[in-house]
């Protein structure tokens, strides 16, 4: 028994060793075969029943068009600056932080605000929009004389260090004797398993299955989703693509744009909208915040992703006239334009803002219930604290600006000392 325990052992050792000798010798025949690289499905991102034409989708290079300047360019003043409201609101972390009081001159403000917007432009970078990766795979070898060895399948990971998560090179080696590259969900799940990252799971969340996205969706949590699928999923992985479709089709058919707006997903939602012909629905909710402005720069970009578009749009014509030429050509969607057609008959109040949503940092002057702080003032109810000063002391402190500034005049001070000692003692000598 202990023989024949002993050959079974030796055989299995042996073919083991054939079969990582075959994938070897496979993987290196295949690696720099064009069929290992990813095939990626065309237009994914538009929608069969989109109002478009199939001529028009066919010629059209999503990748590309999303990554044009003039593209890039409307998209970015599409989005809006919201700094107060959306950028810097406040967000759940892992400890709490207290809030941060600062007494500045005008000067001082203004230069704050514009690193603020600076630094809020750096969060706004959009998501990039890619064509999924072909959910498909490609056979490399079939190899009989190893077919039924062992019941499991046998991954094989490119684990060198130059390698990146998008081109490292998995191999499924099936129970058959079939190798063959690995589909885009193998490939990412072992990125997941070699390089573990926190809060990214090997296995995708619930929150990106049904019902626990309806759930989230239905709190307003778009932005929180679209947020973590950035960080679990590739750019190019068809789930993210799915996942984005859904949270975009949910959001337009709820009419919830200000939950996206001033957020790094909304370019990437106005260029779905703009891509499958869907933007009635946009346009209307500028007329409502009273922004003519950019519906008009949506029209704009209607026509720039879309060259061969029927409405012409010259450089001179301003933003009312492009509103009304886009109404009278489409008087198919009458119905749905209601708050834009009322804004332009007048019966709504024209909003000078960028952007439908409240641009607080943006306000030059100081509200009526606004209170100059001073050493004085800042101690009182009328201070941060309101009705809290009467219960606690406040303590002013010198801020790190007015450190600074002391210790400047006290360098001055004592360079100009010296030079005066070193005078009266050359006039002695």
């Amino acid at each position: 028994i202990e023989a024949g325990l002993l050959i079974e052992i030796t055989f299995k050792v042996i073919m083991l060793r054939r079969i990582v000798f075959i994938c070897r010798r496979s993987t290196m025949r295949f690696s720099d075969d064009p069929r290992l690289r990813s095939h990626r499905s065309f237009s994914a991102w538009i929608d069969v029943k989109s109002n478009l034409t199939e001529s028009a989708s066919e010629d059209l290079d999503v990748e590309k068009t999303f990554t044009n300047a003039e593209v890039q360019r409307l998209l970015g003043e599409l989005t809006g600056l919201d700094l107060e409201g959306k950028i810097f609101a406040p967000r759940r972390t892992q400890r709490q932080e207290r809030s941060h009081y600062a007494l500045m001159t005008d000067h001082m403000y203004a230069e704050t605000l514009e690193r603020m917007k600076d630094e809020g432009r750096h969060f706004l970078q959009f998501v990039p929009v890619k064509e999924p990766r072909a959910d498909t795979f490609t056979v490399l070898a079939n190899d009989e004389e190893i077919a039924g060895f062992d019941e499991s399948k046998f991954v094989f990971t490119d684990v060198t260090f130059d390698a990146t998560d998008q081109d490292r090179t998995v191999v499924v080696r099936e129970p058959d004797g079939v190798l063959r590259t690995a589909t885009p969900e193998e490939h990412d799940r072992m990125n997941r398993v070699y390089y573990e990252q926190p809060n990214r799971p090997v296995f995708e969340p619930p929150l990106f299955t049904y019902p626990h996205l309806q759930n989230a969706l239905d709190r307003n949590e778009h932005e929180f989703v679209l947020d973590w699928a950035c960080y679990f999923y590739e750019p190019d992985d068809p789930a993210f693509v799915k996942l984005c479709r859904t949270v975009f089709d949910r959001t337009v058919a709820e009419k919830k744009f200000s939950l996206l707006h001033s957020t790094r997903h909304f370019g990437a939602f106005v260029f779905y909208l703009v891509l499958n012909g869907n933007i009635p629905p946009l346009l209307n909710h500028f007329g409502a915040q009273g922004s003519i402005t950019d519906a008009a720069k949506l029209i704009r970009l209607q026509k720039v992703v879309h060259r061969s578009w029927r409405m012409a749009i010259a450089s001179e014509d301003d933003d009312h006239k492009i509103v009304k030429d886009y109404i009278k050509q489409n008087l198919r969607y009458k119905a749905e334009l209601k708050d834009l057609i009322a804004l332009l008959e007048g019966k709504r109040r024209t909003s000078s803002a960028p952007s439908p949503d409240i641009q607080r940092s943006s306000r030059s002057s100081r509200p009526e219930n606004a209170v100059l702080m001073d050493e004085k003032t800042i101690r009182s109810e009328e201070g941060p604290l309101g009705d809290l000063a009467r219960t606690y002391t406040v303590r002013v402190a010198r801020s790190s600006y007015d450190r600074q500034e002391s210790q400047r005049l006290r360098r001055t001070r004592s360079r100009r000392s010296s030079r005066e000692e070193n005078t009266d003692n050359d006039g002695r000598k």
